[in-house]
C-alpha cells in the first residue's frame, strides 16, 4: 500500500503533534481508491456531540455567561506544527481575544469533549504498524494538559464509555449510564441526555 506522507492530499490529514501526522480514519481505502474522500461522521456521531454540547450551554444559564462552546472540529495551534482538531472546546468568554478569527485558536480551552476517534492510529515504524486508539487518547491529553487545558473528556460510542483525563497520572472511565464530573461543579450522565433527547443510539 502506498502511503507516504507526500502522496496523501491534504484533505485527509486529520491533526498534526507530537513529531506526527494523523490521517483520517479510512484514508488507506481512500487512497487505493475503495472510498471516496466526503467526509461522513455519521448521524450517531453529531446527535452526541449536538446533545452533549446543547445540555452544557443551553440549559445553564450561568454556563451561557462565562463559557462559549466550539464544535465542528475547532481548530487547536499549540506551537509550530502542532495542530489539534477537537469536538467540543469549552473557552472561557474573557479570555477570548478575537471571537470572530477564523484561524486556529492559540488560547488554551478550560475543557475539550471528543466524540469517538476519527483518525488511523496505526503508523509504520521498521517496516511494522504500531499504534493503537488509546496511544492515540493518552498521547494528545497529555499534549493539551502540557497546553493548559484542565481537563479531556473522551466519549466513545461502541463501548458506551466517557474517559475523563485531567493528569497525567489518573484516568477515570465511567460508564454512560453515570454521572460523569467535567470542570467546576458542573456534572452530565449522557444516557440521560440521550434518553430526554430521544436519541439514544443503538448499537
Amino acid at each position: 500500500m502506498t502511503t507516504p506522507t507526500q502522496q496523501v492530499p491534504e484533505s485527509l490529514i486529520y491533526e498534526e503533534f507530537g513529531g506526527r501526522i494523523y490521517y483520517r480514519k479510512g484514508y488507506r481505502q481512500v487512497l487505493l481508491g475503495l472510498k471516496n474522500r466526503r467526509r461522513n461522521h455519521g448521524k450517531q456521531y453529531h446527535s452526541i456531540a449536538y446533545c452533549t454540547s446543547r445540555c452544557i450551554f443551553l440549559k445553564n444559564d450561568f454556563a451561557q455567561k462565562t463559557i462559549l462552546g466550539l464544535t465542528n472540529e475547532a481548530g487547536l495551534h499549540l506551537r509550530h506544527k502542532e495542530n489539534l482538531s477537537n469536538d467540543i472546546v469549552i473557552v472561557e468568554k474573557n479570555k477570548l481575544t478575537n471571537p470572530l478569527s477564523d484561524k486556529y485558536s492559540d488560547i488554551p480551552p478550560k475543557f475539550i469533549i471528543e466524540v469517538d476517534i476519527k483518525i488511523d492510529p496505526k503508523e509504520e515504524i521498521e517496516g511494522e504498524m504500531v499504534g493503537t486508539e488509546m496511544d492515540y487518547i493518552l498521547e494528545k491529553s497529555g499534549q493539551l494538559l502540557d497546553f493548559g487545558v484542565e481537563g479531556i473528556a473522551w466519549i466513545l460510542t461502541k463501548s458506551r464509555r466517557v474517559v475523563i483525563i485531567k493528569s497525567h497520572r489518573n484516568v477515570e472511565v465511567y460508564q454512560w449510564s453515570e454521572t460523569v464530573p467535567l470542570f467546576d461543579d458542573y456534572t452530565f450522565c449522557l444516557q440521560q441526555i440521550l434518553e430526554d433527547e430521544d436519541i439514544l443510539p443503538v448499537l
